[in-house]
């Protein structure tokens, strides 16, 4: 018997308001663009008035959902069928689907959406077919000539048919995809079949290509890959380049997802001339807890002849929010391991690795942290008698008293430590420092009066005890000046006087433990002790003399900061760090320092401590920074200590043309005619790939030079295969900087 229809035509459109029947459930997209949007009738095939435009998503019977239906006609058939043309606008939820013919059967709960379908969801997924034909009841569809983007990206792709197998499994038919903005192809995946499974958050390609400027260039017969922001166990892009010490080098690093807290990455790293580093890295995250371990580990090392290995251990713990603790624990087998197997710059050139643990406690006036603190020494130009003492165990103690001004201050530091290997024998330290004093503070100026007692004890073995005993006093005071400037802005200016005095021990019988001279620098004119640690405590009758200016812009910009200062000594200190040997005519050198932004593209830092009685310089640094325009940054400078070290830093990121770009970086030893540490490289990026070459150079240990070249080649979207250094523009950076 044929239908008999009922045809309802408005002008110039129709809206009709549907509930989804009790069995239909929002289902979750079986592609993840093919959306929730299927709908039925609430009642018999009627047709409501006519309504300019759709209403709003509203809560239909029962609390179920409705749907929204906007067309130019719809008619319905008895048997439960309804044929809705024109400019059909579906809307179910945050879903909407549009095409020029949508025909749903009530009683098999599907729907067929024929001709410039279009899906789309509030996150900005869409999705269009030719074809697309999908069941509620079932969750089972099929959508044909299919092209998609995916939300919050660039990645889009195409498909001949997505066949949805269930709620949450569909297959995706010769696919491909790409992260390329649209209107380019410089890469993309083909693949013959996609399956997704949206239970395990996991999809399979099979015959899956990279094709890159049209030339195939890998080939995977079976991809497993995340579809969501999980971790998934699998295989990183490969690396590879090549060194001096090791020659060629191909690593395959796997990702091991073993729990959502905790995860394992093994690299087997072939060496043409050593043979094969496994190297492996292991991290994890708790409550309160985190850390990583890193082996890395060959067998048999065809230059040396012997197995080596590097073990690094680093944890961190916050048992409350007070008490907490740490481990950094490093060793590897032999002091050049780093310099035949990394590639990182600094790790070659290192001195000693730590082996530190601590736990401590951490409130509000009292800070406690017991530690151990061990080292291995790789620099083997080093004697056995210079290396580090061993701190097994190491107590410390900060206390203090309100910190507001207008009080009493007090405070103590203390510490005890035991001292072992170094090349000497064992030996105990004690050092407490408690302090007493009243800060004057108001809006022009502040006064700082201070008292101090050092008492350090030392129990040697085979010694007597060595006690020293010493006062300290301290009063420092300053002002704020501040005037406007006829061009705008305002400038400051401000003075300080500080006045040290220590009275003299004799400590010619105390050993070095953990002190060293201090540098002296401006920051450093103002220490009552010209030593880092408390082996050493200079004499001092002193008085330091500053001199600070700050210039701000209109727009109270920070434009310039200089600062210069001298210590003038009443009488010449006993006891003194290397710096305070010229200290004839009782003024100390001359210690600057400034920071300037010249303009919006050019950028100055420097310090210098200058001796005006034979007019030399002792030590200072500047460097000058130009930044012209976005990614593009040139720097300059020279560090200088007279006798120890002299040396030029370059380093510069410049765009060629259009996309490319120069690196390279240099640190120069002027005094020992070498380049510590350069790479020269040239890099391609855009919005859909990259590509880079480097080749670097560093001195090592023992003044080794070796070479190493990287190459990096970069799919967005896909990852990097290679490794490159650390861009200048990353690395650098003025405190008035931007």
């Amino acid at each position: 018997m044929p239908r008999r229809p009922i045809v309802c035509d408005f002008s110039p459109r129709l809206t009709l308001d549907y509930t989804p029947m009790p069995r239909t459930a929002a289902a979750r997209s079986s592609t993840g663009l093919l959306l929730s949007l299927l709908c039925s009738f609430s009642a018999s095939a009627a047709c409501p008035p006519p309504a300019a435009r759709p209403a709003p998503f509203v809560a239909g019977h029962g609390g179920r959902k409705t749907a929204h239906v906007l067309a130019d006609k719809a008619r319905a058939f008895r048997d439960g069928v309804t044929v809705f043309s024109g400019h059909v606008v579906l809307t179910y939820g945050s879903e909407t689907v549009r095409a020029r013919r949508l025909r749903f059967n009530r009683r098999t709960n599907a729907f067929t959406a024929l001709g410039d379908v279009r899906v789309t969801n509030a996150q900005g997924g869409e999705m269009r077919a030719h074809y697309l034909h999908m069941n509620r009841a079932t969750h089972r569809g099929v959508a044909r000539g299919v092209r998609f983007i995916l939300p919050r990206s660039n990645a889009r792709g195409r498909a001949v048919m997505v066949i949805l197998r269930s709620r949450h499994k569909s297959d995706i038919k010769d696919t491909r995809y790409t992260m390329c903005p649209k209107g380019t192809k410089v890469w993309y995946i083909n693949a013959d079949r996609l399956h997704l499974n949206y239970t395990k958050d996991v999809g399979v390609a099979t015959d899956a290509r990279v094709v890159f400027k049209g030339v195939p260039i890998f080939y995977w017969p079976y991809l497993s890959f995340p579809i969501s922001s999980k971790r998934k166990s699998g295989f990183l892009p490969p690396r590879y380049g090549t060194s001096s010490t090791s020659g060629i080098m191909l690593a395959v690093p796997y990702y091991w997802n073993l729990a959502p807290n905790y995860d394992l990455t093994t690299t087997p790293e072939v060496l043409a001339r050593r043979g094969l580093l496994l190297r492996n890295h292991f991290r994890y995250l708790g409550r309160g807890y985190s850390g990583s371990d890193h082996i890395d580990y060959i067998p048999v090392d065809r230059v040396t002849g012997r197995r080596r290995y590097a073990l690094g251990i680093t944890h961190s713990q916050v048992f409350n929010p007070y008490w907490w603790a740490s481990v950094d624990y490093n060793r590897v087998s032999d002091p050049a391991f780093y310099t035949d197997f990394s590639a990182n710059f600094a790790l070659q050139s290192q001195v000693d690795l730590p082996q530190l643990g601590e736990v401590g406690y951490s409130g509000r006036r009292l800070r406690l942290r017991l530690a151990g603190s061990s080292y291995q020494l790789l620099d083997t130009s080093i004697g056995g008698a210079y290396s580090p003492y061993e701190e097994l165990p190491a107590l410390l103690l900060r206390a203090r008293g309100t910190d507001k001004p207008d009080r009493l201050h007090y405070g103590l530091r203390a510490s005890a430590v035991r001292f072992v290997g170094g090349g000497a024998v064992a030996a105990k330290r004690v050092d407490l420092v408690p302090t007493l004093g009243y800060p004057l503070r108001w809006p022009a100026g502040f006064i700082d009066p201070k008292l101090a007692v050092r008492e350090t004890d030392y129990w040697v073995a085979g010694q007597p005890t060595i006690r020293r005993t010493t006062p300290i006093a301290h009063l420092t005071g300053g002002l704020m000046l501040e005037r406007a400037l006829s061009g705008g802005g305002h400038q400051t200016l401000e003075p300080e006087l500080s006045y040290l005095y220590v009275p003299y021990r004799n400590q010619q019988n105390i050993p070095f433990f953990d002190t060293a001279p201090a540098p002296f620098t401006y920051s450093d004119l103002f220490r009552t002790n010209s030593f880092f640690g408390p082996d050493r405590q200079v004499d001092a009758n002193q008085l330091t003399a500053a001199l600070s200016t700050r210039l701000y812009s209109s727009t109270g910009r920070e434009r310039l900061r200089a600062s210069v200062g001298e210590i003038y000594y009443f009488h010449k200190p006993s006891i003194y760090a290397n710096y305070q040997t010229q200290v004839l005519n009782r003024t100390s050198d001359l210690a600057a320092k400034a920071y300037a932004r010249l303009s919006s593209q050019w950028y100055l830092r420097g310090s210098l401590a200058w001796n005006p009685r034979n007019d030399q310089t002792d030590e200072g640094d500047a460097y000058v920074e130009y930044r012209p325009k976005p990614n593009a940054i040139v720097t300059l400078g020279h560090r200088y200590i007279r006798g120890v070290q002299e040396q030029v830093d370059f380093s510069i990121q410049w765009p060629l043309f259009r996309r490319w770009a120069t690196l390279a970086e240099t640190s120069y030893s002027l005094m020992q005619s070498a380049s510590l540490e350069s790479y020269l490289g040239i890099q391609y990026n855009s919005c859909c790939w990259g590509l880079g070459f480097y080749v670097g150079k560093t001195l090592g240990l023992n003044n080794t030079q070796f070479t190493t070249a990287m190459f990096e080649f970069t799919l967005n979207g896909l990852g990097a295969l290679g490794s490159a250094p650390v861009v200048p523009l990353s690395q650098h950076g003025f405190m008035l900087g931007p």
